[in-house]
């Protein structure tokens, strides 16, 4: 992607090829937000708002918008076309639950589109070794991001219980055990009798 295709995208993050994508300082009236979803028609605005678990349309246009400029797939300025590229099916793989999981789910595909760039760079037919090891090193760094970033998504999607579960136990001559569930306290050091 060359820089010019890269600003003639924020300058449709701005602009909107004549009609407003973006929030300006304050909040859009509805008479715009219905201009936009008139624009998008009604299919394109359902993906959205299922895509980024929102049914604010300036803030999901905008994710998109992100998303497809840092994957570098911003080919076309026609915002209904840009649902169908590499990030907003990825997008909506994640299943994003709401504003927090979107905002990192637009990092996860922008870091996993990198870091496939840099694997294809490394495994060019004419790559130096010294090329080859700066691309992996870099594909390296950006992968354990998505590692990192793929738990703390399970994380913020878990309930926060941890749960254990002993599937061997030994007891010795004289000891004891119990058999069954077993739910610790609020002090979580003695178990709670009667559950």
């Amino acid at each position: 992607m060359s820089n010019n295709e890269g600003n003639e995208g924020q300058q449709l993050a701005r602009t909107g090829a004549g009609n407003s994508l973006t929030p300006k300082a304050e909040s859009p009236d509805e008479s715009s937000k219905n201009e936009l979803a008139a624009i998008l028609g009604p299919e394109m605005v359902v993906r959205l708002e299922r895509t980024f678990a929102t049914d604010d349309l300036y803030l999901a246009l905008r994710l998109l918008i992100q998303a497809n400029t840092a994957t570098g797939c911003f080919k076309s300025f026609d915002p209904k076309s840009l649902v169908s590229y590499f990030p907003a099916a990825a997008l909506a793989s994640l299943g994003v639950r709401d504003g927090l999981e979107a905002l990192l789910s637009v990092q996860m595909v922008s870091v996993h589109s990198l870091a496939m760039e840099f694997l294809a760079a490394a495994a060019k037919k004419d790559q130096t070794d010294a090329g080859v090891e700066l691309y992996v090193n870099r594909a390296n760094k950006l992968l354990r991001t998505f590692t990192s970033q793929m738990e703390a998504l399970k994380k913020h999607r878990s309930t926060g219980d941890q749960h254990v579960i002993v599937e061997h136990v030994t007891v010795q001559n004289g000891g004891q055990a119990v058999v069954g569930t077993v739910t610790l306290g609020p002090n979580r050091l003695q178990p709670q009798h009667g559950e």
